[in-house]
């Protein structure tokens, strides 16, 4: 369980979170929306301890915190598999989680071997195969296609069963397909 309660952060003058609240149970997903610039990624990283806020608290009975960022940030020198690797000894969870979005056949394949919406799933599959009690997605289904974002979206369901998952997103049709409460910052 997470709960946040009266949490603020300032960038200089700029209020970015004001007096915000909000609770994450153990195991499902929690999509947070709001307009660009209201603080979905600050938030994102305060949770994940990257960021200090200004004023509030935070519980959280997590242990281990999985964070897929709104860029890959994928190894250049790693293959696909090997930045999933980079994450977990288990070969099988890198191989089950590549399969999961479909990129099994680029596992030996660089980063600058793939396309955008590629290195994006690399990203994901990592996040998931680290195993995070909590699992931090900022706008996982940037860059990539319809269809691919249904893989995606049945990866992340899949997780969910059995952890807790927090979403950014701009387009409340994936929080809907992910069966997530949704909770609006402002």
């Amino acid at each position: 369980m997470l709960k946040i309660k009266n949490l603020s952060k300032k960038f200089g003058e700029n209020e970015v979170i004001t007096d915000f609240s909000m609770e994450c149970p153990d195991v499902g997903v929690m999509a947070i929306m709001g307009t660009s610039g209201a603080g979905k990624t600050t938030l994102l990283n305060i949770i994940s301890g990257l960021e200090k806020s200004d004023s509030g608290t935070i519980e959280s009975n997590f242990k281990k915190i999985s964070y897929k960022f709104q860029d890959p940030r994928l190894l250049d020198w790693l293959t696909a598999a090997e930045n999933i690797l980079s994450v977990t000894d288990d070969p099988q969870s890198s191989d089950y989680w590549l399969n999961a979005v479909e990129l099994s056949d680029s596992a030996d394949k660089y980063p600058h071997e793939l396309s955008g919406g590629m290195q994006q799933r690399v990203a994901l599959a990592r996040a998931l195969a680290y195993g995070g009690d909590l699992l931090l997605l900022d706008e996982p289904f940037s860059a990539v296609d319809i269809d691919t974002k249904r893989v995606l979206i049945n990866a992340i369901k899949e997780y969910s069963e059995n952890h807790a998952v927090i979403l950014v997103t701009h387009d409340i049709s994936e929080a809907k397909d992910l069966n997530a409460d949704i909770i609006t910052i402002k």
